[in-house]
């Protein structure tokens, strides 16, 4: 069955705010955090904003539709389709592959638009 945009919205509302699903994406923010971070505390990999995990963001670093030729995420069955909640169960159940960053949601939208984020590795 088909879901209208409407539906699809309300169910990914639903889904964000269960307990479970703000816990599993806390161990995803962390996960990829902690190369950075050398902790548990989440942060962005391009300025280290940590301040608020609300601000974080799950980034392709490849880019979502090009992350989906990698051969070893289509073993996974990968698809660029993955968003927010469905994204971060696919990562957790599949232990966290290569291929992804945290980003908070400004350094993600500049690199979206421009390539790469021009604060990179500067406080912003």
């Amino acid at each position: 069955m088909v879901q209208t945009d409407e539906e699809r919205k309300a169910n990914q509302k639903k889904n964000r705010d269960k307990p479970e699903s703000k816990e599993n994406r806390l161990k995803v923010l962390q996960y990829y955090s902690k190369n950075l971070s050398h902790s548990d505390v989440p942060c962005c990999n391009c300025c280290g904003l940590n301040s608020h995990i609300e601000f974080l963001t799950i980034d392709h670093i490849a880019g979502r539709q090009e992350m989906d030729s990698e051969h070893n995420l289509k073993k996974l069955k990968y698809t660029p389709k993955l968003s927010g909640t469905a994204l971060v169960i696919w990562i957790t159940k599949n232990n966290f592959p290569k291929g992804f960053q945290i980003l908070c949601h400004n350094c993600n939208q500049t690199k979206g638009y421009y390539g790469k984020c021009p604060l990179e590795n500067k406080q912003h």
